[in-house]
Formats: structure tokens, C-alpha cells, sequence
């Protein structure tokens, strides 16, 4: 089998990655890259294995958190190797946001066993990905009850698909949009500041904001998100344009 970057990094993992995909990210001269990680594969020398810092701040955190750490950063990577850019650590901004090099725009997100990077050398927009695995039980009714609104709920029963996985959907949609509005913004907002306004169909979903969150990004404004599912997570990731 021929080695690329992406089987090269698979290997060094020691089975800790697995299914690393670059997957059409539907945006022009960006680049998405996803896989499974494994915690327990999980071990503190595939830090270095990897070629990835493991920072101070983790060095007494629990395996679970370095290994989230270690999957999103392993993705960042792979979305720098196939840019041609040069593989440097993407440390956090006080926000604890990724800190992308100068030249670079992109988003990370984990979730329990799924991974992914969205980046590009477009630094004109900004870029959101997120991942999650489909909730069920209390995690399924906190997103009902807090993440979603009346209408939204409304509209995603009418949606055939399993009402968890749309549930979750619209929470990763949400997620997604928070990342790549977050820079311009520059501060938190809530799950209400936008809402779904039509069925997700063809892998197409789209929020509006319901508030003004700068004097660019006004009430009433639209997002159009890209989504993939599967029968244990969803992945939605979309570019905005900086004003």
C-alpha cells in the first residue's frame, strides 16, 4: 500500500487512530480530515510519536482529556500536511481556541471517538466544524429542552430520520456556527442567538441569527451549514466570510 501522510500518521498512532478520511469539504480550498480515535489505544508516549506537544496544562489531566487533545491536534496536522504547510504546534488562545499560524484558518472538534479539522489558507473567512456522538438518554433532553427552541423542534419532527440524530444535528449545527463566528464576535453567546429555519435536506442545513451579534452579523442573517451523518455521530462544518 502506498504511504501517504495520512496512513504515515495512522501507523505511528499505534492503533490510537483509525478510518482517517480527507472528506469533500464542499468549500473551496479547504481541507477536511476526520478519523476515529481509540482511548483505550491512549498513551502518553504518542505525544511524542506523533510529533505533537502534549502541553504543560495536561500533564496531570485525566487520559480522557489528553486523548481528546491529542486526536483533534493529530487532525490539525493531517489539514496542515495537505496544504503543504509546515507541521507546527497550534498551541490555545485564551478562549482556549485553536491558535492558527499566521496564514492559516481552520476549527477542531472531538467527540467521543470521532475527530476532525477543517482548514484552509483562506484567512478571508473563518471556518466552524463540529462532531458529535447521536445523544440519547439526559444528554438527548438537555439539547431538546435547552438547545432547541419550540419552532426548531417543530420543524426537525418533521424530519423521518430518527428524532435523536436530528435533535443532534441542530446542536453540532449550532456548535459549528459559535466556532466560526466566535473570532469576529469575540465573545460567548447562547444556543438562542440562532435557530434552524427549514428541514435539513441534501446535506444542507441553515441557521438564522435571532439577535445582533455585530454590527455585520444582524438578526435575521443566514448560515448555510454542510452535514454528514452516520449511525453513531454527525459531523456539520461551514466557511463565513469576514465582513
Amino acid at each position: 500500500m502506498t504511504q501517504t501522510p495520512l496512513t504515515n500518521l495512522q501507523d505511528a498512532s499505534n492503533g490510537f487512530l483509525s478510518d482517517i478520511q480527507e472528506q469533500d469539504s464542499l468549500i473551496p480550498g479547504a481541507i477536511l480530515v476526520t478519523a476515529s480515535y481509540h482511548n483505550s489505544a491512549f498513551a502518553q508516549p504518542l505525544f511524542d510519536a506523533m510529533g505533537i506537544p502534549c502541553p504543560a496544562k495536561l500533564s496531570h489531566a485525566v487520559d480522557k482529556r489528553r486523548a481528546d487533545y491529542l486526536a483533534g491536534r493529530a487532525m490539525a496536522h493531517s489539514a496542515m500536511s495537505r496544504l503543504d504547510h509546515p507541521l507546527v504546534p497550534i498551541t490555545n488562545q485564551p478562549s482556549r481556541a485553536p491558535l492558527w499560524p499566521e496564514g492559516l484558518s481552520g476549527s477542531i472538534s472531538h467527540a467521543r471517538g470521532r475527530c476532525a479539522c477543517l482548514l484552509s489558507r483562506d484567512t478571508t473567512h473563518t471556518y466552524g466544524v463540529d462532531t458529535e456522538a447521536i445523544a440519547q438518554g439526559r444528554s438527548l433532553t438537555a439539547i431538546l429542552s435547552e438547545t432547541l427552541n419550540d419552532r426548531e423542534r417543530t420543524i426537525i419532527a418533521q424530519d423521518t430520520g430518527p428524532a435523536a440524530a436530528n435533535a443532534t444535528l441542530v446542536f453540532s449545527a449550532k456548535e459549528a456556527l459559535f466556532k466560526a463566528l466566535f473570532p469576529t464576535v469575540g465573545h460567548h453567546f447562547g444556543f438562542d442567538a440562532a435557530e434552524l429555519i427549514a428541514p435539513p435536506a441534501d446535506n444542507t442545513m441553515t441557521l438564522t441569527l435571532t439577535t445582533d451579534l455585530t454590527k455585520d452579523l444582524i438578526k435575521g442573517r443566514c448560515f448555510d451549514l454542510h452535514y454528514r451523518r452516520t449511525d453513531t455521530h454527525v459531523l456539520t462544518w461551514l466557511s463565513v466570510p469576514i465582513a
